[in-house]
């Protein structure tokens, strides 16, 4: 093998790489904040566990952070794969659509919902009424 080859060959890994481990995760997890985490702030607003303020004062800043982040990413995914364009149509591909399949558990509500939610609103929430939410629910 050339080293043109080896390159193209080592290129292509990384672009699978980044897509299954980084892309995938990144894009899930800003849908998420517009899905379930923004339902679930609802809740624990309605439980009085944190103050609707809070959550308007927050949660936007969360939300325009990952998309930006998210945005950054795809657009650097993008534009390796166009690079290398067309076979990196499948190498970039197939692994983002299995990353996607494999980490959609991000935007299901389910205890990682919960642990985010407490990292995010630790020192402002009440933490015994928050406690036996988690408990009562999982």
């Amino acid at each position: 093998m050339d080293n043109e080859g080896l390159m193209i060959f080592i290129f292509q890994a990384i672009i699978a790489l980044f897509a299954f481990f980084v892309v995938a995760p990144c894009v899930l997890n800003a849908v998420s904040l517009f899905t379930v985490q923004k339902r679930f702030a609802k809740t624990m607003i309605d439980l009085g566990v944190v103050q609707a303020d809070v959550v308007h004062k927050l949660h936007p800043k969360k939300e325009i952070a990952g998309v930006i982040i998210s945005l950054v990413v795809v657009a650097a995914f993008g534009y390796g794969v166009w690079r290398q364009a067309p076979i990196s149509y499948l190498s970039g591909g197939l692994p983002l659509v299995v990353g996607f399949l494999k980490y959609r558990q991000i935007v299901q509500f389910n205890s990682l919902t919960v642990k985010r939610f407490q990292n995010t609103y630790q020192g402002q929430m009440d933490v015994k009424k928050y406690n036996d939410y988690v408990n009562k629910t999982f």
